[in-house]
């Protein structure tokens, strides 16, 4: 039974492509499903067919303003249908990444679709990702317990990018989600613009020897041990929610 993994938040920055690309890691040939204004997940190949293994999809949103009033509020309406249409046809573990002011939007849908694609053998779970701000936390609450009814797991992962998040607040909000967390990484300016020009599929194939021409062989050490356990912070924070993707 194939099954897809949603990673949502309707606050921006808390880090869901962070999480998406942990889970990327850790599931060898995921599938990926991009929902978003701008093309992040630029590391991925692109999909050239369908729902493919090890590639990333990307579907752009949001419908404009112009768009939607010209077609008296029917394009806001169907903006999301190409993304049930590849959900309805995947045949491996996917994720799909959902941009911010989205989730809610895709959830709201997914009320109705999921029973059906569920009829069809395909099963749908739901990772929501919190920081420590009120908004986020709120959004998070609001998410879970609209996919309450038909998310086959849910999972929440509590990032600490932001600051720590209050214990009795997240649990508040995790409810019965499985929860795990991500620790704060500070990372130096140098170690920033690696990660950056690679992502995390990227840390495993850093040359020592060249970051030390480029930087000096105690920077590269340093960059290297931070990146290193950044990476498998990451996959540790999604691990859970990655056993459920491969466990059918």
């Amino acid at each position: 039974m194939p099954r897809i993994l949603l990673v949502a938040q309707e606050t921006g920055g808390v880090g869901k492509s962070t999480i998406t690309r942990g889970l990327a890691e850790a599931v060898e040939d995921l599938a990926v499903l991009e929902i978003e204004s701008v093309h992040r997940l630029i590391e991925f190949r692109t999909a050239k067919t369908g729902n493919e293994p090890g590639s990333v999809r990307y579907f752009p949103m949001r419908a404009s303003r112009e768009a939607i009033e010209a077609s008296g509020g029917q394009a806001a309406r169907a903006e999301l249908d190409d993304v049930i249409n590849a959900l309805h046809a995947v045949t491996g573990p996917t994720v799909v990444d959902i941009g911010a002011n989205t989730s809610a939007s895709l959830l709201g849908i997914l009320a109705d679709e999921a029973p059906v694609l569920r009829e069809a053998g395909i099963e749908v779970g739901l990772v929501v990702v919190v920081a420590a701000e009120a908004g986020a936390l709120a959004d998070a609450g609001k998410l879970l317990h609209a996919a309450k009814d038909w998310a086959a797991a849910r999972f929440v992962v509590a990032n600490a990018v932001r600051g720590v998040i209050d214990p009795s607040l997240l649990k508040r909000v995790a409810g019965e989600a499985t929860l795990t967390h991500l620790r704060a990484f500070v990372l130096e300016p140098e170690a920033r613009s690696v990660l950056d020009a690679g992502q995390l599929r990227g840390v495993p194939k850093l040359d020592r020897a060249k970051l030390a021409k480029e930087t000096s062989p105690a920077q590269a050490g340093r960059i290297l041990r931070d990146l290193t356990a950044f990476r498998l912070a990451v996959m540790e924070a999604v691990k859970p929610a990655a056993l459920w993707l491969i466990e059918a």
